[in-house]
């Protein structure tokens, strides 16, 4: 009976070592950090596809806003310029407005009528997009940096 009861106590302890441990500043903050570096790697693919293939894609890339050939630039820059920002936490919730605004245009401007085979994957990173503007960059980043720097007291 004592050998169970020993268990049952480093079980409960384990469990509420693991809770706290999830419930807790530091994961939250590991979770934000592990976001911004995986949706900012996944989507600097995608601008660095269009700088390789920029001469191809000048001419046929769509254009749902009526830019004409100043909308590939602009989304490489927002693909690639506001994915780097992200993956360091630099003006943050500022790098996302283009990304979540690029998002929307390309889920619901982009094709000729919404479809979800056409728009899960734009959809997919507005939602994450979203969520780290709400949640912001965490302490492992740039932004936390500069805060804590310049706002002593």
């Amino acid at each position: 009976m004592e050998n169970g009861l020993s268990s049952s106590v480093k079980s409960n302890r384990f469990i509420q070592m693991t809770l706290t441990f999830l419930l807790s500043e530091c994961c939250s903050n590991a979770a934000r950090l592990f976001l911004r570096l995986f949706i900012g790697v996944l989507m600097l693919t995608h601008g660095f596809v269009k700088i390789e293939h920029f001469d191809t894609l000048v001419d046929t890339f769509p254009n749902p806003l009526g830019l004409g050939r100043v909308t590939l630039p602009l989304i490489i820059l927002v693909e690639v310029g506001g994915s780097i920002l992200l993956m360091v936490g630099f003006l943050t919730r500022l790098a996302l407005i283009p990304l979540i605004f690029s998002m929307i245009v390309a889920a619901f401007l982009t094709y000729p009528s919404f479809s979800l085979a056409t728009s899960e994957l734009p959809l997919l990173y507005l939602g994450i997009y979203i969520t780290l503007l709400l949640a912001g960059p965490g302490k492992c980043s740039i932004d936390y940096l500069l805060d804590k720097a310049y706002n002593r007291k």
